[in-house]
């Protein structure tokens, strides 16, 4: 008879467990809310790897989509790592965005904000194996410069609903 009771009671303790409540709070498909809502536009002209990575994250049809981020990324190169002969041996960069948001078809700011991304790369003993970790460091600073704007934009618009 206990060891039936103890099956239960595992059950029991499982079932509450499994069922606790936790919810995903920044998930982009909660309350109809969809990245593939928003259009970017260009304030300038960014370099094709940060163009590559907004785009894997925000459609560019502006027919389609609710709203428009009118888009400025700008990007800089910090050494950080100076030696004694001059040469620098790491950089940061650094991907920094300003942006607007505004309701499609119309002229209605929504938000604006600031963002920026970092990431650090070690110069290399090859000029190709530095030109790559270079385009990875900007890989990975556009990213979460991107990945914070789309929270801050997807939070903001939830709020005004």
């Amino acid at each position: 008879m206990t060891k039936s009771i103890r099956v239960y009671v595992l059950f029991f303790l499982l079932f509450v467990l499994a069922n606790c409540g936790f919810q995903p709070i920044y998930k982009t498909t909660d309350y109809n809310l969809n990245i593939s809502d928003y259009s970017v536009k260009y304030q300038n002209d960014p370099s094709y790897i940060i163009k590559n990575k907004i785009q894997e994250i925000f459609n560019y049809s502006s027919s389609d989509s609710m709203y428009i981020i009118d888009l400025n990324a700008q990007q800089r190169d910090i050494p950080l790592i100076i030696n004694t002969n001059g040469t620098v041996s790491k950089y940061r960069v650094e991907i920094i965005m300003y942006f607007d948001v505004y309701e499609n078809d119309s002229d209605n700011k929504i938000y604006n904000d600031i963002v920026r991304g970092f990431a650090e790369y070690l110069v290399q003993t090859s000029e190709i194996q530095t030109s790559e970790k270079y385009k990875q460091a900007i890989e990975i600073a556009t990213q979460e410069a991107v990945q914070m704007m789309s929270t801050k934009i997807q939070s903001n618009i939830f709020q005004s609903q």
